[in-house]
């Protein structure tokens, strides 16, 4: 149980206890502290230590031109922008066309704000933006792809050959290591993708209102109150997407239902990451003894200690620009917000059709019609605008 959960039920069991027959006022102290934080001002991402390219402008037009070429593919007719498109940098449908006309099994996820995620993939087997890249260029049901298909095409076009020798101080012709060929390219791609950021939304201006009026004795009367007040206190939401970016940055199981063959989520993860040739302590970091490293050996005692926890779940996203991503969830199941609010109303899909043990905070939450459309309004009012 989380600590804001403890806080928030030993309340209502003093309420109870003096005979209350109303609940406390919104907000109490401890949920005035976990709105203050829900609207940061924005900033950049934190520099990625592992990636001396990952703020490098010129890395970052290299990495856009990459983005949108499909030659990048073994089949020559998927880039990565075929499943990250439009403005939301997602897909309109719960999965994806790679090469061949295979479907994609998750959900492709969208790519605004991605700088800003400690972990990658839905089930966190990267765990860096370089890193997680080399995922799609290589899985045989996205792009099909190897260090030979994308030297031949880097090759073939001067400006490429002329941009990657400006950066790496060798040619793609000349990279002897085809591993570091990829770790390259995929240090230019995430260079692009920090640069994919939409922070600030009406949101945070309703946030920072709603806590002067709050200051004021008047928060009743703001137009945000029922929401917020759902989405701290009923609805529970704040307790797995709360700071700046709307998420705990950890994996949990809402018990979605899912057959599908990575349906142990970061159970099947863990190992394969800290054993990854491209991992953050691995040869191709550009800092393998670093804070991020370090946290790899955490992360599989974390696992280890708690192994019910890690079955069948999948990491939080942020709910910034949530509203252009439909459909949602890992699997793509749950079409609009308002579906999405009544899954987490339910309590989840039933026992028995997904793997794992729901985490405890998915429970029924008996929402009223008036605060799933609040909830709705809310998360709707999230879309930030493009810097």
């Amino acid at each position: 149980m989380s600590l804001f959960r403890l806080r928030t039920a030993v309340l209502a069991l003093v309420l109870l206890g003096t005979g209350c027959e109303s609940e406390a006022p919104f907000p109490t102290e401890d949920e005035l502290e976990q709105l203050s934080i829900l609207h940061t001002p924005s900033v950049k991402p934190e520099v990625d230590p592992t990636n001396k390219f990952g703020d490098n402008a010129s890395a970052a037009a290299l990495g856009h031109r990459l983005f949108e070429d499909k030659g990048l593919s073994r089949c020559g007719t998927v880039s990565c922008r075929d499943c990250h498109q439009g403005d939301s940098y997602t897909v309109e449908t719960a999965t994806a066309e790679g090469c061949g006309g295979q479907r994609t099994e998750r959900n492709p996820p969208s790519l605004l704000n991605t700088g800003y995620n400690r972990w990658f993939m839905w089930d966190g087997r990267a765990d860096r933006l370089w890193s997680q890249a080399v995922l799609p260029l290589t899985n045989p049901v996205e792009m099909d792809s190897d260090a030979v298909v994308v030297r031949a095409r880097l090759v073939a076009d001067p400006a490429y050959v002329s941009a990657y020798t400006q950066l790496f101080g060798t040619a793609p012709a000349d990279e002897s290591d085809g591993d570091r060929l990829m770790a390259n390219v995929g240090k230019v791609l995430a260079a692009y993708q920090r640069t994919l950021n939409r922070t600030d939304s009406p949101f945070d201006a309703d946030v920072r209102r709603f806590l002067a009026a709050v200051e004021a004795g008047t928060q009743e009367k703001d137009p945000a109150y029922l929401g917020l007040k759902t989405f701290v206190r009923k609805g529970q939401c704040v307790v797995c997407h709360k700071g700046r970016m709307l998420t705990d940055d950890k994996f949990h199981n809402l018990g979605l239902k899912d057959a599908g063959a990575g349906k142990r989520g970061q159970a099947d993860a863990v190992d394969s990451l800290l054993s990854w040739k491209f991992n953050a302590a691995g040869l191709f970091s550009d800092a393998p003894t670093g804070l991020d490293a370090a946290r790899l050996p955490t992360l599989r005692a974390q696992a280890q200690g708690k192994p019910d926890e890690v079955v069948g779940a999948f990491r939080t996203p942020t709910l910034r620009n949530v509203a252009m991503s439909a459909p949602y969830m890992h699997t793509g199941a749950e079409k609009t917000l308002e579906e999405v609010v009544d899954f987490y109303n339910e309590g989840g899909d039933p026992d028995g059709t997904f793997p794992g043990v729901r985490t405890v905070t998915i429970v029924k939450l008996d929402l009223s019609s008036e605060e799933k459309q609040a909830l709705v309004t809310l998360l709707k009012s999230m879309t930030g605008a493009p810097r």
